[in-house]
Order: C-alpha cells, then structure tokens, then sequence
C-alpha cells in the first residue's frame, strides 16, 4: 500500500520528521549503552609506568592518593587520619586498589599501606599506567 502526499497549490511542503528523530535517539541510545564510563576520583593523579596490567574485579575498593598526602575514597576526601571513616562499611576483605601520584614519596605510600594493614586490609593492588612503547 503506497501513500501518496498530496501537495496543495498554495501550502508548502513538509517531511516527515519522525522517521529522522527516531534515527537521533536509536543513536543517542546506542552511545550511551556502548561508551564506556569511567568513575573521576576526587582528584587528579599521575600513576607510575607499569609492565603489565590486569583488570581489577568489581568489588575493588579504589582509593586515590595525591603526592601532597591527601587520600579519596568514592567522594569523600581527607588525610590518613580519616581513613577509618572514609572506607566503605563492609571493607574487610575486599581487595584495596591505591592509585597513587607517580610523584608520592615513598614514605607516604608505606605509613599508608602500614595504616591500612592495622585497619585490616589484607589485599591491596597498586595502580600503574602503561606508557607508550612497553606494550
């Protein structure tokens, strides 16, 4: 069954728009399922190079580490002294993923790792980054 558009002598001609806007949000529906998101910390890091990398399972606790000694979890932010209140209530045993400024002294990063060892925390990943030319 064919439809035919009757054009009048004195109205301008439309398009159909809905076959178009259908098209629009199919494509914005698809891009959002698609693109992968990733979740911000509450601040800006530069991780140290790595060799390898593996994928962090989904019950990976991340906490973000800045080189001045500030600590992130999630939204909250503060420093080693508020590190108990800031974990998520069911942390034990649970892995810990520190992503650390490349730029954090070391001494930091071990009163950091000691704290979480009395707080109970067994499992803990460093994250590092892949720089170009170590694939």
């Amino acid at each position: 069954m064919k439809r035919r558009i009757q054009i009048a002598d004195d109205t301008p001609v439309q398009e159909p728009m809905l076959p178009l806007i259908n098209i629009v949000f199919l494509l914005l529906i698809f891009f959002m399922i698609a693109g992968s998101l990733q979740k911000l910390g509450p601040f800006e890091i530069d991780p140290p190079a790595s060799q390898t990398a593996e994928a962090r399972p989904e019950e990976t606790i991340v906490l973000w580490f800045g080189k001045n000694g500030d600590i992130g979890i999630d939204d909250l932010k503060g420093g080693l002294d508020r590190l108990s209140s800031m974990l998520p209530v069911d942390y034990i045993g649970r892995p810990v993923e520190i992503r650390a400024d490349r730029e954090t002294e070391g001494v930091k990063v071990v009163a950091l790792l000691k704290r979480l060892q009395e707080l109970g925390v067994d499992k803990v990943q460093l994250m590092t980054s892949i720089e170009a030319g170590q694939d």
